[in-house]
């Protein structure tokens, strides 16, 4: 984004100067915009990765866990995921905390369970997606 922001200001300037003071029109002008149109259609158009396609990152992260002393990992990218944390929970289990995009008192994300369904925390809800996988819906009362 940086890149494409430089561009931008440069193509602008370089605009403005050509047409403003030259009063004459110049083909290097359009590459730039149609360059940054054409980024910005093809990250539009192509889907982001889904959870399936980052499940063999995940799941490494969760064993990588489970055999550390650690209780928890903060701050986790596994590809397009931002992940607040991870951490272990009882019987095996491992929740990953999907980094809410506003302050809320719900928290969603995936539990790695490989002993059955997840005890989860508070008011907490989860739906099997294949293997030991669960999406969870957890709202913390205080």
């Amino acid at each position: 984004m940086l890149v494409l922001a430089v561009a931008g200001l440069v193509w602008s300037i370089r605009t403005l100067y050509v047409v403003g003071q030259d009063r004459r029109w110049s083909w290097w002008i359009l590459p730039v915009p149609l360059a940054v149109v054409g980024v910005l259609a093809i990250d539009f158009l192509l889907p982001p990765p889904t959870f399936d396609e980052m499940r063999p990152q995940f799941e490494q992260t969760a064993h990588d866990l489970l055999a550390s002393p650690e209780l928890s990992r903060a701050n986790l990218e596994i590809g397009p995921f931002d992940i607040l944390y991870a951490s272990k929970g009882d019987n095996g289990t491992v929740y990953f905390v999907d980094a809410p995009y506003f302050a809320s008192s719900t928290s969603i994300g995936w539990a790695y369970s490989p002993n059955g369904k997840p005890a989860g925390f508070d008011d907490f809800s989860s739906t099997h997606i294949g293997g030991p996988w669960y999406k969870f819906t957890a709202v913390w009362r205080t």
